[in-house]
């Protein structure tokens, strides 16, 4: 790898935030609620605005797009603007005052809250009395950089991250940042590098020193100090400090202006090398030649982000690179699905969820695997990864997950080199464009035709990716993100014996199913596998690997049978004095789900008439019940009744809740 951060890289993930955060920016409803779900913290409402607008695998893409954009912000609102000449201290003195401002736990939050809130005032009481207010932008910064982070990788890859608060996030990054500072000769070298973004030199530092388990912290701590030293210089107007709708329509208006850089590869270079040469000339005139004067700050602050999240990438070996599987749907393996049960051990409030997918609800249908796999080993830089996922049903063999099994996924997006979109003519010049990447069983309709020069212009269809016989899937190596998170679709429908279907009880309502012929979920295990494409000849271990050791699917649907014993003459007979409703309900999830039994009319009904304990003529198990209710209907007016049977076994895909099940029967008291 170059001694210098890889060019083509941050071109090409400026290019992908560009287009991500400008397509984004077209749905202003959707922009607005993302922005909110962002700044009130919640990744659950930020996840379901993506996946309404099917835009969930850019999730990444929009979410670093919008911290850094909102960071910039930020801190001119806590820290007002800076002087058109500023003082900007050297690594050592900036590394020194976070060592001071983090050692004292009660300032140190006191500074974290006021950041969050947006309170100038106290931020500054705080830095005045450390005697650290000359760093104030840096160190607004640093604490929103470590804050929003967090929220990302929550957002992105929901389950896999330990999330701390930022306040022992801060703290733990002191202490890390105070002992780098102790080793004097590492120091050194890793301010060096720091001015020329030279990853090898910083890498040797950090590995010589034996800080490579820091490695993220101290990059953070370059990147902060680099991108508001050179954005400073290039920037001496800040934009004004909005508030509210206003706020947000300008964050809409910066995305649509960055989408016009998305397609231009060449121009985003330029930036690229701008930003990392400090060569303010050129930068001017980029944003004079494209009108982004408004977005001075913000585009230096993403450019820099991004070109420093490459020098990161160059120098740390980043764990979350390392292949794992981690959810189904929105459900940790690890965390949200009971170990002895195979069900879920809560309810997530992801919007998608109707019932909250929890606690104790069992898996049915169609789910998605989901974790991590990159184009590249970590082990093996430049040879290609490949995965797959095995089956197996209780203690019996494991099966790969391939052909019927498979259920189509959206796995990612990619670039690709397409025609021009001229006035909806297709130009003869190819520009960097987005492809949806799919996964599904064969066959599979071929990749797209580009339209020919002059001829209508179109945009790419989904490109589609078929695991071979043995379910392995190879990483596509044009994939954003550097891998695939959403990394299969497993059809239980499919595996023999979980088929399901209706679950009839051969009794008619009101009588209980017999024991014998109730239906019931099965265990299964999930075992993911990951590895070179070079590697795995018959007998030998896949480099990576991790199971879900039991998740219990049930594909049954339940029994729900509804009639009237006075019914037995014909449907057609009318309800005099007595009506005797007959149930019968019956599924191995519906404890933890739901069932009822209502009768109601436009004119006055008895409603819910829904047995919760067994009584005389009435069964109620953890199944459901069954039996008869007799009521006196003598009294009732002249009118059409309806009795309706509802059932809602605990089922979840862990993406959607199985929706109830109404029963309706309609009977009518023509008089007494």
């Amino acid at each position: 790898m170059s001694h210098v951060v890889s060019y083509q890289d941050a071109v090409s993930r400026l290019a992908a935030e560009a287009d991500a955060a400008g397509r984004l920016a077209q749905d202003s409803g959707g922009f607005a609620a993302v922005i909110a779900a962002f700044e009130a913290n919640d990744p659950n409402a930020f996840r379901w605005v993506l996946e309404r607008l099917e835009m969930l695998p850019r999730c990444e893409l929009i979410c670093e797009w919008v911290r850094i954009k909102l960071c910039v912000l930020r801190c001119i609102e806590v820290c007002g603007p800076p002087p058109e000449k500023p003082e900007i201290p050297n690594l050592r003195q900036f590394a020194d005052a976070i060592v001071k401002l983090t050692a004292d736990e009660k300032q140190l939050r006191r500074a974290i809250e006021a950041v969050a809130c947006g309170d100038g005032r106290d931020f500054h009481a705080v830095l005045t009395e450390l005697g650290l207010i000359a760093y104030c932008h840096l160190l607004c910064r640093w604490i929103c950089s470590i804050t929003s982070h967090r929220v990302c990788e929550l957002v992105c890859t929901r389950g896999t991250v330990l999330v701390a608060d930022a306040l022992t996030d801060a703290r733990a990054a002191g202490k890390v940042v105070e002992s780098v500072l102790a080793n004097e000769r590492a120091f050194a070298a890793i301010s060096r590098a720091a001015l020329t973004l030279d990853c090898e030199i910083a890498r040797t530092a950090i590995e010589q020193a034996g800080f490579t388990a820091h490695c993220e912290i101290i990059c953070e701590l370059i990147c902060v100090w680099r991108c508001a030293w050179v954005c400073l210089e290039f920037c001496v107007r800040p934009p004004p400090v909005l508030t509210g709708a206003y706020a947000i329509d300008e964050a809409r208006e910066f995305a649509i202006a960055c989408l016009q850089l998305a397609g231009q590869p060449r121009v985003l270079g330029d930036l690229v090398q701008a930003v990392r040469n400090r060569d303010a000339a050129a930068y001017g005139e980029i944003v004079a030649r494209f009108g982004l004067a408004p977005y001075c700050l913000q585009l230096c602050a993403w450019a820099c982000s991004v070109t420093c999240l490459e020098f990161c990438v160059c120098i740390c070996q980043n764990p979350a690179l390392q292949p794992w599987f981690t959810t189904v749907g929105y459900f940790d393996i690890t965390s949200d699905i009971d170990a002895t049960t195979g069900k879920t051990n809560k309810g997530l409030p992801n919007p998608t969820l109707g019932y909250h997918g929890g606690p104790d609800f069992a898996f049915f249908d169609q789910l998605q695997l989901g974790g991590f796999c990159p184009i590249e080993s970590p082990t093996s830089p430049g040879t290609a990864m490949k995965y797959r996922f095995l089956y197996a049903v209780g203690a019996g063999p494991s099966s790969p997950i391939t052909g019927t099994l498979l259920g189509p996924v959206e796995a990612g997006t990619r670039l690709i080199d397409w025609p021009q979109n001229i006035a909806g003519i297709a130009g003869a010049g190819l520009v960097t464009t987005f492809q949806s990447v799919y996964i599904q069983a064969a066959p599979v309709p071929p990749d797209p035709t580009p339209p020919l020069p002059g001829a209508p212009w179109y945009g790419p269809a989904p490109h589609y990716i078929t695991p071979d016989a043995d379910g392995w899937v190879v990483v596509d190596p044009n994939v954003i993100g550097g891998g695939f998170q959403v990394l299969l679709g497993f059809d239980t429908t499919k595996v023999p014996g979980l088929e399901g279907g209706p679950a009839l009880p051969g009794v008619p309502a009101g009588t209980a199913v017999p024991v014998a012929t109730q239906r019931g979920g099965t265990d299964l295990s999930i075992t993911f596998q990951a590895t070179r494409v070079t590697t795995f000849p018959p007998g030998t271990t896949p480099d990576y690997t991790n199971a879900l050791a039991k998740i219990h699917v049930n594909n049954w649907i339940e029994v729900n049978e509804l009639w009237f014993a006075e019914f037995a003459t014909g449907c057609c007979t009318p309800i005099d004095t007595t009506l005797s409703v007959q149930f019968t309900v019956d599924h191995e999830e519906m404890d933890p789900g739901a069932w009822s039994l209502v009768i109601t009319s436009c004119a006055p009904a008895p409603g819910d008439i829904t047995p919760h304990v067994s009584g005389p003529g009435v069964t109620v198990t953890a199944r459901g019940g069954s039996g008869t209710i007799v009521e006196d209907t003598g009294k009732w007016d002249p009118c059409s009744y309806t009795a309706t049977l509802t059932t809602r076994p605990a089922l979840t895909t862990g993406l959607n809740d199985r929706s109830p099940w109404s029963n309706p029967l309609t009977f009518c008291i023509c008089g007494h």
